[in-house]
């Protein structure tokens, strides 16, 4: 990928002033994911794929304390 296309990227998602050593990162970070992507099977169903899912942790309760 030319320098000006990961420029463009960088701005895009809002880093307009990026060294040239970030952008190395960005092209090996791209290429990855690229190499990822194109190891998942390509036949899977929408109900087949991963879904992830969280869960938040419920708030801490403070327990009334008793009045002597």
């Amino acid at each position: 990928m030319r320098k000006t296309e990961l420029v463009e990227m960088a701005a895009a998602a809002g880093l307009p002033r990026v060294s040239d050593k970030h952008l190395d990162q960005l092209q090996k970070s791209l290429a990855s994911a690229r190499e990822l992507a194109d190891k998942l099977p390509k036949d899977l169903h929408w109900s087949e794929e991963l879904a992830l899912t969280f869960r938040l942790l419920r708030p801490a309760v403070e327990t009334p304390k008793s009045e002597p």
